[in-house]
């Protein structure tokens, strides 16, 4: 199985990781606002289908180029699924704020033996971000596994750096395949 994230289209990434179990432990770190903000961000969210979900970017993790995320939670089945809207915030020149919506984010764990597939599906994006999402999901998911396993943090913009190029002539592979 790939670390990297699949191109599926022009508006969606897909990653599949292989994380320590129990199943529950896996949930909690994609559920848990003190386990998320250990990995992701700082995250509230209301865990039940219709809650809100608030994510809040600090400048380690997200380089301080968005004002973070806001979006509903569309389904929530516990220890499994977790599906929420993704409505980026970008800073503008005149100080305000503007929303743009990127799509869905989709987490789905499944028991595999003692460890859990963790499926990971942003959809629904601009093309123009899509390499963006790709190398900071990539970043963040090797930072959970790292989390989970009872390691130390990774450095998230580093890996960022290093995984856009990546990511970007992917895109325009795609882009030249006429299959997306």
């Amino acid at each position: 199985m790939s670390r990297d994230g699949t191109l599926l289209d022009l508006h969606t990434v897909e990653f599949k990781r292989l994380l320590p179990g129990p199943i529950e432990l896996a949930w909690e770190y994609l559920t848990k606002p003190e386990l998320l903000k250990t990995w992701f961000a700082d995250v509230t969210l209301e865990p039940r289908a219709g809650g809100a979900v608030d994510v809040r970017f600090s400048e380690e993790t997200c380089g301080g180029h968005t004002g973070g995320v806001h979006g509903t939670i569309r389904e929530f089945r516990p220890p499994h699924i977790i599906v929420f809207s993704w409505i980026q915030r970008h800073p503008q020149p005149d100080g305000s704020m503007k929303d743009s919506d990127e799509g869905e984010v989709r987490f789905e764990l499944s028991e595999k033996g003692d460890k859990v597939l963790l499926t990971l599906l942003h959809s629904g994006l601009p093309t123009p971000e899509l390499t963006s999402h790709c190398a900071g999901w990539h970043g963040y998911l090797d930072n959970l596994e790292s989390r989970i396993s009872g390691g130390d943090a990774i450095d998230f913009m580093a890996s960022f750096n290093r995984r856009h190029p990546h990511y970007q002539e992917r895109l325009v592979a795609l882009q030249r395949s006429g299959t997306a």
